[in-house]
């Protein structure tokens, strides 16, 4: 028996895990430890969060139950038709504690001094006057409305874009017309009564303002809906590096991805929204039930960030602090302390500017003569791409791997690669079939004789915008062990052609299929030291385990009593129960202040090991992503990662526990341990300690230069 079939039904479905992940966003709205702002701030990204969702993942279990004939999903023995139903009802009910929750927490924007949300009809006539002149000077003229008879469709409806449908009378015929919203409208009219700000929502003034521009006929019914489209359409990019016919075809690519079939359909429910003219949109258009939901808040909460990030300037104490990480602060440059040991940073509580540091170094040093780096999601107008093409123009080598196929990216980095080319660059489009995800910057100097490189392995992107909130880790080096590895890998990564096995390291591991065979042979080797010796335990944090491999050889080693200790945030296959009595494996997803993203991967035996990847434990990233893993090799780095474990092993306030029934819970009774909240605060401390110290330093060496001083006028008076 195949490993990959031996548990067969013992997982969970990666989808409707995912789902129960966005709930527990979800559920932050009502955690009393969340301040007021952040709660509303959590809604929203779970909407935004179910976006990318409908239109990634749905579309593609669509794909399999069509290829398949309704087959079944290995991991669960479930039918594609019955996911897609089960997705339906847990998303519902996400939906409805959402809406709870938005509600409840709306209420309270008065008094807390922020505003109040106000419909159309409670405006008095003034307000009503006021709110009409903004419909007419800011909104009319972006609005066009399409009449429907029975040869249209809804392809004209982008991707996201919210819309009304009217069904309108005139004289003895009935038609259905289509108001799309662009998404560059607010949607949120400001208004002011006595000093007081109110919000109208948007679709609530054209609704009221209907009767104006459909004044042929008699308006019967009205409805608010947004449609989600699949963007899940594959692009295969022929590797020619450089190649401007690579980047036509991604643009072509991207013209065409916004025509996907249908894969969701939010309607809001209104007070007198008619049931029966629902029903008739959705067959009129051929919509799937299983991809309508119907809401009774306003649509598409992405809409409060802008409004939540003002609220927050004006009323800072209803979010969390503001936290800046640590800086450099060393007297010596990063270049001089890497010499002599290496590195490692957890962000955001060490800044990634201490990154840009250890870039501009390499940039302005005479002695750098080539840089090379990978680019997978960069920020608008990127401080990191102004240094490589600032690096360019002074004549260093700088050869930059960019991955052209992030999704919903595509376009940012298509800019980034012209930028980088105008400016003399190498541009690199990674692996044929493979996105490259991996994460690394190598520095070449020359030192008289000798070559010295300097080496940077993270878990996240080289986005200084999202490195604020997003938890990775950086690990930073001079060691020959890892700058050889790295010219080996951006070697390989220089290749035409396409490789299924990647080439093999000394202190690096990279997929394709190399991450995956390391992780199950160390797994392995501790489930022997553990049959010998009694001891022995593995630590995992991913954002997704979903891999039928790994999670094989996880059953087999609990089997055999092996403890387990799992910290994945998002979607777990893996369950609780199937490993029998000496099952001792407790699985958590932090879901907190920052987005926890960072990969540890440690395996405790005489000998343990500690690994940093950018690879989450997910088929795709160890068979179809070139990925990278970092041993981390000194004492010092082995103890910092071994306290971070430790630190996060304990977490039970950010952390929900997955249960035997599938059910994610919170500990009524914690010993108030907050991962996020502790690493805060030891940034905080570590700050301080700095800041005395550094003080400390400038007193001393004042009061040096001042007894000089003295000492050299008195000499000079001598004389």
């Amino acid at each position: 028996m195949g490993i990959k079939s031996k548990y067969k039904g013992d997982l969970y479905n990666r989808d409707l895990s995912w789902l129960l992940f966005n709930r527990r966003v979800i559920e932050l709205a009502n955690n009393y430890n969340v301040p007021y702002l952040n709660k509303l701030n959590f809604l929203s990204i779970a909407s935004s969060n179910l976006d990318e969702f409908y239109s990634v993942r749905v579309p593609s279990i669509k794909s399999q139950k069509t290829l398949t004939n309704d087959g079944h999903d290995t991991k669960t023995m479930l039918r594609y038709s019955e996911i897609l139903k089960k997705l339906h009802d847990i998303n519902n009910t996400n939906f409805r504690i959402q809406s709870n929750y938005f509600k409840f927490l709306i209420k309270r924007l008065p008094d807390l001094g922020i505003g109040n949300f106000v419909k159309y009809d409670e405006l008095c006539d003034r307000m009503k006057q006021k709110a009409d002149q903004k419909f007419d000077e800011k909104i009319l003229p972006f609005l066009t409305s399409t009449t429907f008879n029975s040869e249209y469709n809804l392809d004209f409806m982008k991707n996201k874009w919210m819309a009304i449908a009217t069904l309108v009378k005139v004289k003895n015929d009935t038609s259905i017309r289509i108001m799309p919203i662009p998404p560059y409208i607010r949607r949120t009219v400001s208004l002011k009564v006595g000093g007081k700000k109110q919000y109208l929502m948007m679709e609530d003034l054209i609704i009221n303002n209907l009767g104006n521009l459909y004044d042929d006929g008699e308006i019967k019914d009205v409805i608010v809906f947004r449609l989600s489209r699949d963007l899940d359409a594959s692009i295969d990019l022929e590797k020619n590096n450089g190649s401007k016919k690579t980047i036509q075809n991604l643009r072509h690519y991207l013209a065409n991805r916004e025509k996907g079939k249908i894969t969701m359909l939010e309607i809001q429910v209104l007070p007198d929204t008619n049931e029966k003219f629902i029903n008739t949109f959705i067959k009129k258009f051929k919509i799937e039930p299983n991809d309508v939901f119907k809401i009774d808040i306003p649509l598409d909460l992405t809409f409060m960030f802008p409004l939540i990030k003002s609220w927050i300037r004006k009323h800072p104490e209803l979010a969390y602090p503001s936290f800046t990480g640590e800086k450099w602060n060393h007297k010596e440059t990063m270049q001089d302390y890497l010499k002599n040991k290496d590195l490692l940073l957890q962000y955001p509580y060490d800044s990634f500017d201490q990154f840009i540091q250890f870039l501009k170094e390499a940039v302005d040093n005479p002695k750098t003569i080539a840089i090379k780096q990978t680019i997978y999601r960069v920020a608008d107008n990127s401080e990191v791409i102004e240094l490589l093409k600032e690096a360019s123009r002074k004549g260093i080598k700088v050869t930059v791997v960019v991955e052209l196929r992030a999704r919903f990216d595509e376009t940012n980095n298509l800019k980034v690669t012209d930028e980088l080319e105008d400016a003399g660059c190498e541009i690199i489009f990674g692996k044929k079939y493979m996105k490259v995800h991996s994460k690394a910057c190598l520095i070449i100097m020359s030192e008289k004789s000798s070559v010295q490189g300097y080496v940077q392995i993270g878990t996240g992107n080289y986005n200084e915008q999202t490195a604020k909130g997003f938890v990775d880790l950086s690990l930073y080096s001079s060691s020959d062990v890892y700058v050889n590895c790295l010219k080996s890998f951006f070697d390989y990564l220089a290749q035409n052609g396409d490789c299924s096995r990647s080439p093999k390291y000394n202190s690096i591991v990279s997929s394709p299929n190399r991450i995956e065979d390391m992780v199950i042979q160390n797994i392995n080797l501790v489930k022997e030291y553990y049959q010998k010796y009694g001891k022995g335990k593995v630590f995992l944090k991913v954002n997704s385990l979903t891999d039928i491999d790994v999670i094989s050889a996880i059953y087999d080693a609990a089997k055999v009593g092996v403890p387990f200790r799992l910290v994945i945030r998002g979607s777990c296959c893996l369950k609780l129960g199937i490993c029998g009595e000496k099952e001792n494996i407790i699985i958590s997803s932090i879901v907190g202040e920052f987005l926890e993203h960072s990969r540890i991967y440690a395996f405790y035996t005489d000998k343990p090991s500690f690994w940093i990847s950018s690879a989450d434990l997910m088929t795709r990233n160890m068979v179809n992503r070139v990925e990278l893993a970092a041993k981390i090799m000194d004492k010092y780095n082995i103890n910092k990662i071994q306290k971070i474990i430790d630190i996060y092993s304990e977490d039970d306030v950010d952390g929900f526990f997955l249960d035997k029934e599938g059910n994610y819970f919170k500990y009524e009774n914690s010993k108030n341990r907050s991962a996020q909240q502790t690493f805060i605060q030891e940034s905080i401390k570590l700050s301080k300690k700095n800041t005395n110290q550094n003080i400390f330093y400038k007193t001393i060496t004042e009061k040096i230069s001042e007894l000089m001083n003295h000492l050299m006028s008195k000499n000079k008076d001598a004389q």
